[in-house]
């Protein structure tokens, strides 16, 4: 509907126009008797046009209620409507603001068939304009933003079937995903550019068959494991025989998400190792109190209770780890002194007489702080469970990747064992020395067939670097 005001100072001809012009269903129209009266209303109302006769008001004309509603800010559409055929009121008008000046013939039916054809034309222009600044406007957006856009035309075959698909338009976000440099995607079929560039998994291939071919909606997330890169991919058709595609990238969503399930797993781990840690050194600490009971030899007695001590003071460094990899909070990877924290982790250890070797210097790996904890559960294993009385711990080169090995020389793992030793359900020490290495992308396996144990910590290329 178009809203518009009526305004003249002859009440009888007033009502018979709005009345009129209302008649013909495609307008709303309210009226004002004077120039004043009508300054008041387009104060206050949203008038799509205003139709004012001349009037001969000494207070406030035609010309003069013209005028004052263009200095308001009133832009929209002002018809002045006059019984004078008068070329310097017209110019008058014309050069004040108004859109059109038209005469009136004295036949009121005639008249407001004038004003409403011209009311209609102009809206419509209007309307069309508006339309062409809100696509242009939209398109502007679509062109600009972050996420990757793209029109695609569905082509038919002779026999009204679809066949393939054409990029009509098309932002930089998504020529930068899918084109070569120097070339465009603009006339490609989406299915061969993600099948030239393999940047995507299938699902995202099937969902544009789906919607070529049978015109189904779908949204999903799409990992790219090419570019590393995570997407939320919609793909619609927002009328017959086309449909667009809007690629958002979730990769800064997705590794926050990463980021804080690993935390959750450091503080599971953390929680574990220190439990299991507290309890070797427990049990350890009520063994040499129980044998302390039961020797009569007073300097025996002494020498388990200082070993009981030990495993005390063992106990208050494991808390003091605990307390203080939780201060750190969202701690993150470091390079790091293997040597270093290997002699940490095997100083905390329960080593007894065993004679440990740590040949690591000079290489430094990029880990977690927790690295320490496999290194300590590696050397208590292999004392406790593996009777070991010699280990070692050094480093060999395979390939573009480090291994650094725990050797020993005890009693080994039999090979029944061997596949489900790191299990939780088998060996829960060797366990987290998995976890923990997995974390900074480490793998563990142990290789000797014959005596003693061999653990292989798997370092991937870059890693690890000598200083």
């Amino acid at each position: 509907m178009i809203r518009v005001l009526f305004v003249d100072d002859d009440p009888v001809g007033l009502e018979t126009c709005a009345d009129l012009l209302s008649a013909e269903g495609d307008f709303t129209v309210d009226t004002a008797p004077s120039g004043t009266a009508a300054l008041d209303k387009i104060t206050t109302g949203n008038y799509d046009a205003v139709v004012s006769d001349y009037m001969d008001d000494p207070s406030m004309n035609g010309i003069d209620l013209l005028r004052n509603a263009r200095a308001m800010g009133y832009l929209n559409t002002f018809l002045l409507f006059s019984e004078k055929v008068d070329e310097d009121v017209a110019l008058d008008a014309i050069l004040n603001g108004a859109d059109h000046y038209l005469t009136k013939t004295g036949k009121a039916i005639q008249d407001v068939s004038m004003v409403s054809s011209i009311l209609q034309k102009r809206q419509k222009r209007i309307n069309e304009e508006r339309e062409r600044r809100d696509e242009a406007a939209y398109h502007s957006l679509l062109m600009r933003m972050h996420e990757g856009f793209a029109y695609h035309r569905i082509i038919y075959d002779d026999d009204d079937r679809p066949v393939s698909s054409m990029i009509i338009d098309v932002n930089d976000a998504f020529e930068q995903l899918f084109s070569k440099p120097g070339e465009s995607v603009l006339g490609r079929d989406v299915r061969q550019l993600i099948t030239d560039i393999e940047g995507f998994e299938h699902e995202m291939l099937k969902a544009f068959n789906d919607i070529i071919i049978n015109g189904k909606e779908v949204r999903f997330t799409e990992r790219s494991r090419v570019l590393d890169r995570w997407f939320s991919v919609a793909i619609y058709a927002p009328e017959p025989g086309h449909f667009v595609t809007i690629l958002s990238d979730l990769t800064a969503q997705k590794k926050l998400e990463e980021e804080l399930e690993l935390s959750r797993k450091k503080l599971y781990l953390l929680g574990s190792i220190t439990r299991h840690d507290l309890l070797n050194q427990l049990t350890a600490l009520n063994g040499y109190l129980g044998l302390a009971q039961l020797k009569k030899d007073e300097d025996l007695v002494y020498d388990y209770i200082a070993k009981a001590v030990q495993s005390g003071d063992k106990m208050c460094k494991i808390l003091e780890f605990s307390r203080d990899y939780e201060s750190m909070g969202e701690q993150r990877p470091e390079w790091s002194s293997a040597q270093v924290v290997a002699e940490i982790g095997i100083g905390e250890a329960q080593m007894g007489d065993a004679n440990v070797i740590i040949e690591l210097e000079g290489l430094e790996i990029f880990t977690d702080r927790m690295i320490q904890k496999a290194f300590h559960n590696l050397g208590d294993n292999a004392v406790r469970h593996g009777q070991a009385e010699n280990v070692r711990f050094f480093y060999e080169r395979c390939g573009e990747d480090l291994k650094i090995i725990c050797q020993d020389d005890g009693c080994g793992v039999a090979p029944i064992k061997r596949r489900d030793m790191f299990d939780d359900r088998f060996g829960h020490g060797l366990y987290l020395v998995k976890e923990v290495l997995k974390m900074t992308g480490m793998t563990i396996r142990e290789t000797n067939p014959r005596s003693g144990a061999r653990f292989e910590i798997l370092v991937p290329k870059g890693g690890f670097r000598f200083k």
